[in-house]
C-alpha cells in the first residue's frame, strides 16, 4: 500500500494509479503557474537583494518542475512528445472509462 492508499483509503491498484496521475498532473500545472509568477516578479523588481532571492527561488522552482515533469513522463502520465491527436485520443479514452 502506497502513501496515497493510506491517505485516501484506496485499495484498488488501478484507482491508485489514476489518483497518482491526477495528483502529479495537477502539481505539474501548479508548477507552471509558480514558474510564471516567480519569473514575472523577478523581472518587475528593482531591489537588488530581492532580485537575488527571486533568482535563487526561480532556479529551485525550475529544478523541481523538471523533476516532476521527468517523473510524469517516466510513468506515462504526461506525454509531451506525442502528436496532439494522439494526446486527445488518450485523454478521451481515459475520460470514457
Amino acid at each position: 500500500m502506497g502513501w496515497l492508499d493510506d491517505l485516501f483509503g484506496v485499495e484498488n491498484a488501478e484507482t491508485t494509479k489514476m489518483i497518482e496521475k491526477d495528483v502529479a498532473l495537477d502539481m505539474l500545472k501548479d508548477s507552471k503557474y509558480i514558474l510564471n509568477a516567480t519569473a514575472m516578479a523577478l523581472t518587475e523588481t528593482t531591489n537588488p537583494q530581492l532580485r537575488e532571492i527571486l533568482k535563487k527561488q526561480l532556479n529551485e522552482v525550475v529544478q523541481n518542475h523538471f523533476r516532476l515533469a521527468d517523473l510524469s513522463v517516466q510513468n506515462n502520465w504526461y506525454m509531451p512528445h506525442s502528436a496532439p491527436i494522439e494526446q486527445i485520443k488518450k485523454d478521451y479514452e481515459e475520460a470514457s472509462t
